[in-house]
């Protein structure tokens, strides 16, 4: 029987989908899987997990702004809502760090609804240790990490393996542990007609950016789209150096168009400046791709695409995809996940790498994880330690340069690949079909993280009772008894509760209205209850916030509490 697609809630921050606040590969990826979740989620209703209201309402107003169906409901799911959760069946999360929503869920049921993430960059320690985390923390076969490429897989299967083998012999243990959680590989996405250069309104965009930029329909493009970062993203220098050889050779005039951004004038200067030095004959164009105008059609504008991408930063590219889904044919270098998107002499061609022999890094890792070198110089050191072959970049350019019959069938081949392996429709249905899976693994897998009575849902986060009960003098239990202190009055209970030293806003704090409940639950008389008996009273869901009123009146001096009951130490 063929497995049943779920959805699932949706974990939201405007700073996680909103490329237009920062402009990231993962906020443009993310952007992108919202889109196909408005035009290929069939759900009436999605759940949207969010601290705050307000982002309930914008997430619905982009969803609509998408193509979502007129009708649908938008459902806020607040954090800790375990119940919520359940109902939604899965939450994802636009990141590989879900290890606090795994402590989370275990103070209810693990098996009450599946956790699924995605990786983006593996090369930060905050990555790499959540990634550790998928050995330690309460995690079951009914979670998941989408990793975007086998590059990516095979990452952290080195580091889970390396933090197992530690793990095993420092406890002792007779084998190395496993994660127990999916780690299922699913490409981003694209969304195909956003890219069609094919169109009408895209062939004028050709002949206008080609005016504004002053390039003759008989010279070449190559296009660059993507961060302005020679040591977060690509460094230039073999691009600028191959293709001036590849003017040299070809005697054809080329154009280099780098849509992007500089996250400051440093960077600017160290791409422009070197420009003139190394590629002369090149004329190069550098257009700031954060603008919408820029970004909506300037695919058209290139005859190929090139991204010589060396940082360990990077895990899938998106850009050649979108290159392919625009027609173009891509240079790009032979690392990570491009392998996986541009085929070698189908869609384009792949650029020979050389990364420093492994060992050689370990003073790079040392100095960032001791704080002496920032994530920034950490990047640059490590893409330094990564060769492009730039005569094998030189032949590429020299081959589509001077060939456009073979620029045109590599992009129609990237073009068909692109629609028909990374189109979102497609993609957002292998995310719905591993949501499925994750379901029926809820039903028949077997809980490994069940919490024990008494223990802390989070030992690394415990209950601050817990953790401190040696502090205090005492406590207080069951049996211990509770009496009102004589001489105030329902008016004066309100007044003292709410001067400002006696007031915490939190949803966990009992409120005025909890006190005076419990005041009229008391006996008059000054006679004591059991605070087991008189919990009996409210309402069972609230009973551990009345429990924490009692301490709260003990403290206002409203209540009595006899028969304490001593510290643990």
């Amino acid at each position: 029987m063929a497995r049943e697609p779920r959805s699932a809630a949706i974990l939201y921050s405007v700073a996680d989908y909103d490329p237009n606040q920062r402009m990231m590969g993962r906020q443009v990826a993310s952007e992108a899987l919202l889109k196909a979740i408005a035009q290929h989620d069939p759900s009436p209703e999605i759940g949207v997990y969010t601290a705050r209201g307000e982002d309930v309402k914008t997430f619905q107003q982009v969803q609509e702004r998408m193509g979502a169906p007129r009708g649908r409901g938008y459902r806020w799911l607040r954090p800790g809502d375990l119940g919520a959760l359940q109902r939604a069946g899965s939450l994802y999360r636009p990141d590989p760090v879900l290890q606090d929503e795994a402590w989370a869920r275990q103070s209810g049921n693990t098996r009450a609804y599946s956790l699924c993430g995605v990786t983006h960059t593996l090369s930060s320690t905050g990555a790499q240790r959540a990634m550790a985390q998928y050995l330690v923390a309460p995690y079951e076969e009914w979670d998941a990490v989408i990793c975007t490429s086998r590059a990516v897989r095979g990452a952290i299967d080195h580091l889970v393996g390396e933090f197992g083998t530690y793990l095993a012999e420092r406890l002792g243990a007779p084998q190395r542990p496993r994660p127990l959680l999916q780690l299922p590989v699913i490409p981003l996405g694209v969304h195909a007609d956003e890219f069609d250069t094919t169109t009408a309104a895209m062939k004028r965009a050709r002949v206008r950016w080609r005016q504004k930029l002053g390039i003759a329909e008989s010279d070449t493009v190559a296009l660059f789209v993507g961060r302005l970062s020679y040591h977060a993203k690509a460094n230039p220098y073999p691009m600028y150096w191959a293709l001036e050889e590849a003017a040299r050779r070809t005697g054809k005039k080329i154009h280099l168009v780098q849509v992007g951004w500089f996250a400051n004038a440093h960077i600017e200067r160290a791409f422009k400046d070197p420009a003139r030095q190394l590629c002369p004959s090149i004329r190069c164009h550098f257009l700031d791709g954060r603008e919408a105008a820029v970004r909506a059609d300037i695919w058209a504008v290139g005859d190929f695409f090139t991204s010589l991408v060396d940082n360990i930063q990077e895990t899938f590219g998106l850009s050649p995809v979108e290159a392919m889904a625009a027609g173009l044919p891509v240079v790009a270098t032979d690392w990570d996940g491009y392998r996986e998107t541009a085929r070698d002499g189908v869609d384009g061609m792949l650029v020979r790498t050389l990364l420093s022999p492994p060992g050689l890094g370990e003073p790079l890792a040392t100095r960032h994880n001791t704080g002496v070198d920032s994530y920034d110089n950490y990047l640059s050191v490590a893409a330094l330690n990564v060769a492009v072959d730039i005569k094998q970049a030189a032949d590429a350019y020299t081959a589509l340069v001077s060939d456009p019959a073979k620029r045109a069938a590599m992009g129609e081949a990237g073009r068909t690949r692109a629609r028909d392996t990374f189109e979102w429709k497609r993609i957002y249905g292998q995310y719905r079909e591993l949501w499925g899976e994750l379901a029926e693994r809820r039903e028949q897998g077997v809980q490994r993280s069940v919490r024990k009575q008494g223990s802390s849902a989070n030992p690394l986060n415990p209950d601050p009772f817990r953790l401190f009960q040696h502090y205090p003098s005492g406590s207080f239990g069951a049996r211990s008894k509770v009496r009102l202190v004589a001489g105030f009055d329902a008016a004066a209970w309100k007044t003292l509760l709410e001067v400002p030293l006696l007031v915490a806003r939190s949803p966990v704090q009992a409120t005025t209205e909890d006190a005076l409940t419990l005041r009229a639950l008391l006996p008059a008389d000054g006679a004591t209850v059991e605070v087991g008996a008189l919990l009996q009273q409210v309402p069972a869901p609230r009973r551990d916030v009345f429990g924490r009123a009692l301490t709260w009146l003990l403290k206002a001096g409203l209540i009595e509490i006899e028969d304490r009951v001593p510290p643990r130490v």
